[in-house]
C-alpha cells in the first residue's frame, strides 16, 4: 500500500474516532446533568449544558440547596436523533426530604429533554421542543411548545391609565413600622379588572413558598370548619372565608417544605402529569388555579441565599405574577437569621417599587413569645431561630385573611369587585 494513502487512511480513521469519543451519547449527558443538578453541584451542572442553558443550570442546581437529595432508578433513552440534536425521555425519581420529614419525590417520567452537539461533545440543552416531541410520538399533550428554558422572561408592569398621584408612601428603609395590614393601591384595579377578563377568578388566590406556607402553617384552617372559630368582633371575616373557599387549604404547585426560590422556577420541581412540557411550579400554578392574588414568601434558609439573590428571584416572581395579572402579596419574615434584617429590607424594597401589597408580619410577631420564633425545635441547629411556633402559625393566618378582606373590601371601594 501506498505510505501517503495508508497514512490518510490513518489519519481519517482517527479523526473519526476522537469524534465519536468526544461527543459521547446525548442520554448520557442528560443522566449527567441530572446527578449534578441533585448533588447541587454549579459547576458540574453548567459543564455538562450548552451555552444557551448555563444560567438555568445554575439556577436548577441551586433549587435542591438545603434539602437531602438522592437520585434513583435514573435511566434516559434517546427518543429521536437528528444529527446534532436530540431529544431525550428519562424515568426514575428525585428522592427529597427536608428537616428530617417524609420522603417526597419528583418524578423524572413525563419529561423530554433536549441535547445537542457543543463543542464537540453532548450537552443538556434544555426541555425538548415542540418538534422533537411530537416527532418522537410522546403524548398527546404535546401540543403546547415547550421553552428551551423555563425562566420566563419578564414583561413590563401593567400601569394604570392617567395621573399618578403623589407618592407619600413610607420608604422601604422604614419598614419597621409599616402596617401590619397592607391595602390596595389604585394601580392594581386594572391589573386585577384585565386579569378576570382573561380568566383570573376572582374567587381564588395562590400560594408560592415553603414550608411556613404550606396549609398546615398558614391559612388552611379556614378551609377546615372545625379547626377555627371568630369572636363576635370578628365575626365579619366569615363573609371573606367563605368568598375565597378552596384557596386556603390549597397545596399547590408552587408550594412545598423544603422549596427555596430557585425551586419555583425550576421545572425538575414541577409535576409533569399536570404541568406543561418546560413548566415552572409557579406558572404551572397561576394556569392551573387562575388566581387573582397570590402570596409569595421563602423564608427557607439555604447555603446560597444572599439578601442580593434573594430580592433578585423575588422580583422575578412579582415580574411573572403580574404578568398574568395575578397581584402579588409580599410578606416580612420574623427571623433575621442572615442579620441586619437585610431581606426584610429587600422585600419591602420590591414592594416599594412595584406599590404591592406587604404584610408586615414581622412586625405582627414582636409580641409573641420569643417574638413567634421556635428556639426549642431550632436548638442547636444552624442557624438558630427559622422556624415559627404553633402560636405563630394561628397568628400569621389570622393576619393572612385579614389581609385578603381587606384586599376583598379594597376592590369593591374601589368599583372593582368581584
Amino acid at each position: 500500500m501506498n505510505y501517503r494513502v495508508a497514512l490518510s487512511i490513518f489519519l481519517l480513521a482517527f479523526l473519526l474516532a476522537s469524534c465519536s469519543d468526544t461527543a459521547g451519547a446525548p442520554e448520557q449527558s442528560i443522566e449527567n446533568y441530572l446527578e449534578a443538578v441533585v448533588s447541587v453541584d454549579e459547576i458540574e451542572a453548567i459543564n455538562n449544558s450548552c451555552a444557551a442553558w448555563e444560567q438555568q443550570a445554575a439556577l436548577e442546581s441551586a433549587a435542591y440547596e438545603g434539602v437531602e437529595t438522592q437520585l434513583e432508578n435514573l435511566d434516559c433513552s434517546v427518543l429521536v436523533q437528528d444529527g446534532e440534536s436530540a431529544a431525550v425521555s428519562c424515568t426514575g425519581q428525585i428522592r427529597y426530604s427536608y428537616a428530617g420529614g417524609e420522603d417526597q419525590l419528583d418524578e423524572l417520567g413525563g419529561r423530554v429533554f433536549s441535547a445537542v452537539v457543543e463543542g464537540g461533545e453532548w450537552k443538556m440543552c434544555g426541555l425538548a421542543n415542540e418538534a422533537e416531541i411530537e416527532q418522537a410520538e410522546i403524548t398527546a399533550t404535546s401540543e403546547t411548545a415547550a421553552q428551551p428554558t423555563s425562566t420566563q422572561e419578564p414583561t413590563e408592569t401593567p400601569t394604570p391609565a392617567g395621573s399618578p398621584t403623589p407618592d407619600s408612601r413610607p420608604l422601604a428603609e422604614d419598614w419597621r413600622t409599616w402596617p401590619i395590614i397592607p391595602e390596595l393601591s389604585h394601580w392594581l384595579v386594572e391589573v386585577y379588572e384585565i386579569g378576570v377578563v382573561e380568566g383570573n377568578d376572582p374567587h381564588r388566590f395562590a400560594k408560592a413558598g415553603d414550608c411556613q406556607n404550606i396549609p398546615e402553617a398558614f391559612l388552611g384552617i379556614y378551609d377546615l370548619e372545625d379547626r377555627y372559630f371568630f369572636t363576635e368582633n370578628d365575626e365579619y371575616l366569615q363573609e371573606t372565608v367563605d368568598y375565597y373557599a378552596g384557596s386556603w387549604g390549597r397545596d399547590g404547585i408552587a408550594l412545598d417544605g423544603g422549596f427555596n426560590f430557585p425551586a419555583i422556577f425550576t421545572p425538575l420541581r414541577a409535576d409533569p402529569e399536570i404541568c406543561e412540557p418546560g413548566e415552572t411550579p409557579l406558572a404551572c400554578e397561576i394556569r392551573l388555579h387562575n388566581p387573582s392574588f397570590i402570596f409569595i414568601s421563602m423564608e427557607f434558609v439555604y447555603e446560597g441565599r444572599t439578601a442580593a439573590n434573594y430580592e433578585e428571584y423575588l422580583r422575578e416572581a412579582v415580574d411573572y405574577a403580574l404578568s398574568q395579572n395575578v397581584i402579588p402579596i409580599l410578606l416580612t419574615k420574623a427571623d433575621n437569621v442572615e442579620g441586619g434584617h437585610a431581606i426584610n429590607l429587600a422585600t419591602a424594597q420590591v414592594a416599594y417599587d412595584y406599590d404591592i401589597p406587604l404584610v408586615n408580619w414581622w412586625r405582627a410577631a414582636q409580641p409573641l413569645t420569643n417574638h413567634g420564633l421556635d428556639l426549642d425545635r431550632d436548638a442547636g441547629k444552624r442557624p438558630e431561630g427559622f422556624h415559627i411556633t404553633y402560636e405563630a402559625w394561628s397568628v400569621r393566618s389570622y393576619i393572612g385573611l385579614q389581609t385578603m378582606d381587606a384586599l376583598r373590601l379594597n376592590l369593591e371601594e374601589l368599583g372593582a369587585g368581584g
